[in-house]
C-alpha cells in the first residue's frame, strides 16, 4: 500500500514537473503570473491578421510584454478599491447609457430590416452593376523605390508577374497570390486602390503591367498589372445579405427617426425663436 501511495506521488510530481515545463511561467509579478499558453490565447485572439497568422516565436516577446505590463498595471490598480468610486460609478452610468441606445436602435433598424426592403436595395445595387465591367488586379507593393526599380527590371525582361510579386511585394494579403487582388468593379478601383493606378489601369491592355512605377500615398511604391476583363457579375441576394442589411441600417435608422419626428410632433426652432425645419440627416459642409 505504501509503495502504491508513493508511486502516485512520483508519477503526479513527474506530470506536475512535465506539464509546467510545457506551459511555464513567461510573466511574474509578484503572486500573479501568466503561462504560455495565455500568450498563444492572446495571439490567436488578435485583432491584427499578421499577429495571428505569424509563428508564436515571431511574436512572442511584444506579447508578452504588453501582457507584464497590463499585469503590472492591473496589480496596482486592485490596492485603489475603485469599486465604489464616485468617477468610476459616473463613468459607468454614462457608459450604460450609450450601450442602451446602442441596443435600443440596433433593435429598432432591425425590426425594420426586412426582405424586401433588401430587395430593393439589391435592385439598386443591380442597376449600378448593369453594363459596368469587371478587370482582374495585381499589385506589387516595394517599401522603396529600389526595390520597385529592380522589380521593374525583371518585369520588363519578361519574368512572370507572379514570381517578382512573390519577391518583392511587401503587401501581406496578396504576395503569396502573386500580387493578385481578383476582380474589381472598374468604376470602384479609383476609391480602393487611388486614382494614379485607375488611371494606369485604364490605358493598360489585358495581361500587361505599368512600365512606370506609381508612388502610393503613404509613400511606397505600386508597380500594377491588368488581368482578364469581363461583364460585371453580380453577386445573388443571399451572398450578399449581411452586407445589405449593414447597408441598410443607416437608411433605416433614418426612417425610424422621421417617423417619431411626426408622431411626437417634434419642432425646432432658430436662434431668435423662429420656426425651423429639423433635418434628420444634417447635410454636409
Amino acid at each position: 500500500m505504501k509503495l502504491k501511495l508513493f508511486l502516485l506521488l512520483v508519477v503526479g510530481a513527474f506530470v506536475v514537473h512535465a506539464g509546467s515545463s510545457a506551459n511555464p511561467v513567461v510573466v511574474q509579478v509578484g503572486s500573479s503570473s501568466v503561462r504560455l499558453d495565455e500568450i498563444q490565447k492572446m495571439k490567436d485572439a488578435s485583432s491584427v491578421e499578421q499577429v495571428r497568422g505569424a509563428p508564436l516565436e515571431a511574436v512572442f516577446g511584444p506579447l508578452r510584454d504588453n501582457r507584464a505590463v497590463e499585469l503590472v498595471l492591473e496589480t496596482e490598480k486592485s490596492k485603489e478599491n475603485l469599486s465604489n468610486d464616485p468617477e468610476v460609478e459616473k463613468l459607468m452610468k454614462e457608459a450604460r447609457k450609450a450601450i442602451e441606445m446602442q441596443v435600443f436602435i440596433s433593435r429598432k433598424v432591425q425590426k425594420r430590416t426586412t426582405d424586401d426592403k433588401l430587395r430593393a436595395l439589391y435592385a439598386e445595387i443591380l442597376n449600378k452593376v448593369k453594363g459596368q465591367k469587371e478587370i482582374e488586379v495585381s499589385i506589387l507593393l516595394a517599401d522603396n523605390e529600389g526595390s520597385a526599380n529592380k522589380a521593374m527590371v525583371e518585369l520588363n525582361a519578361g519574368k512572370d508577374f507572379g514570381e517578382v510579386a512573390q519577391q518583392y511585394s511587401v503587401e501581406t494579403n496578396t504576395k503569396k497570390r502573386g500580387g493578385l487582388i481578383g476582380f474589381l468593379l472598374e468604376p470602384a478601383i479609383p476609391e480602393i486602390l487611388g486614382k494614379e493606378v485607375a488611371q494606369a489601369l485604364k490605358i493598360l491592355k489585358d495581361g500587361f503591367h505599368s512600365r512606370k512605377i506609381i508612388k502610393a500615398k503613404d509613400g511606397r511604391f505600386l508597380i500594377v498589372r491588368r488581368g482578364a476583363s469581363r461583364a460585371a457579375e453580380a453577386p445573388k441576394f443571399e451572398e450578399i445579405k449581411p452586407q445589405l442589411a449593414s447597408m441598410y441600417s443607416q437608411k433605416g435608422l433614418m426612417e425610424y427617426l422621421d417617423e417619431l419626428k411626426k408622431s411626437l410632433n417634434v419642432k425646432v426652432f432658430t436662434i431668435e425663436g423662429k420656426p425651423d425645419v429639423l433635418n434628420i440627416a444634417p447635410k454636409k459642409q
